[in-house]
């Protein structure tokens, strides 16, 4: 448990985290370099659920645990702990925040971690991941269009991408993002989940901020 002062640090902090998302990469960087140390704590004490949903998600969908994963926007590897807690023995992370990644690497459960900008091409080849997932992360990204491509790229074809977005931020143009690869023929949406809470402990927007899942097969 924190007690009321670390929760008041932990409230304003996450509170930051809505007005945040038009920042640069560098003052991204600096943000979660410096939320790092308590990050995990803070949103765990806030009913944070996401990256165990996500990692039931992939078990659900009967991805093998011997193959290979991307984690996109791994932060301080949440999403890791809990694919690794199911099996999971493969995983790459990838995230901007150095001072994250050595949090994630710490945890001993990602094969591979790397520095990555997720607005630009991932240096992985076609077809490498049988999943991969973008959880708490696509608030930052200015080239949605370009990084769901990404993802179809890398992901070979039976393979699943899964996504979570706030809902005040799924606008049109993340709807179409998704939608042109599906039109396209690239990818089947397999499951889109109804508003689920998103930090429901935090004091002043617990009640009004909600997430979308996603997930998608890929062809």
């Amino acid at each position: 448990m924190t007690d009321s002062k670390s929760m008041n640090q932990a409230d304003r902090d996450v509170s930051k985290l809505i007005g945040v998302t038009a920042a640069k990469l560098d003052e991204l960087e600096q943000y979660y370099d410096s939320w790092s140390e308590t990050y995990e704590d803070d949103l765990t004490s806030m009913g944070y659920e996401a990256p165990r949903i996500a990692a039931e998600a992939i078990k659900s969908h009967q991805i093998d645990p011997a193959q290979p994963i991307l984690d996109a926007g791994c932060g301080v590897g949440l999403t890791g702990l809990h694919l690794g807690k199911l099996g999971y023995t493969a995983i790459t992370g990838v995230d901007y925040s150095p001072k994250s990644l050595e949090k994630a690497e710490a945890r001993n459960c990602y094969a591979e971690l790397a520095r990555v900008d997720l607005n630009k091409p991932l240096d992985f080849a076609e077809n490498h991941f049988a999943a991969a997932q973008c959880i708490g992360t696509l608030t930052y990204i200015d080239n949605m269009a370009g990084l769901m491509r990404e993802f179809h790229r890398v992901v070979k074809p039976g393979g699943i991408v899964q996504l979570s977005h706030r809902v005040d931020l799924y606008d049109d143009a993340y709807r179409q993002a998704l939608g042109a690869l599906t039109d396209q023929g690239h990818w089947t949406h397999v499951h889109h989940s109804e508003p689920q809470p998103y930090i429901p402990g935090h004091q002043d927007f617990g009640d009004d901020q909600a997430i979308i899942f996603d997930i998608f097969r890929v062809k």
